[in-house]
């Protein structure tokens, strides 16, 4: 269009060769989009006509502490994304949270006599 520019459009992007490609969970909306935009001048969040990018997006701009429930929503997505890198990342944070919790009795109980 020339005039505006729609930002937060997920892509995969090539760390090596900096191509990217546009995510195929998003491209039919990206094009319903496109054809009900006006042309004007400006800028327009994808984040606000595609639930998977808001979704996509809250993720990453949250702190990086994240609990296990966020952890666990993302490795769905991932899954969904067929992102084995990422999918390993993920369930490496997910062993360190799991071997950090520690079951610790609120009492001990004294059976020596």
């Amino acid at each position: 269009m020339n005039c505006m520019e729609v930002e937060h459009v997920p892509v995969y992007r090539c760390s090596g060769c900096d191509h990217n490609e546009l995510m195929d969970q998003v491209k039919d909306e990206l094009k319903r989009l496109l054809i009900h935009l006006q042309p004007e001048k400006g800028t327009v969040s994808f984040a606000d006509y595609s639930s998977f990018t808001r979704m996509l997006l809250s993720k990453c701009n949250q702190e990086a502490e994240l609990g296990v429930d966020d952890w666990l929503d993302m490795y769905l997505l991932v899954l969904s994304l067929n992102d084995v890198e990422w999918l390993n990342e993920i369930k490496i944070k997910l062993q360190r949270y799991s071997a950090s919790l520690v079951v610790k009795p609120s009492y001990i109980q004294n059976t020596s006599g």
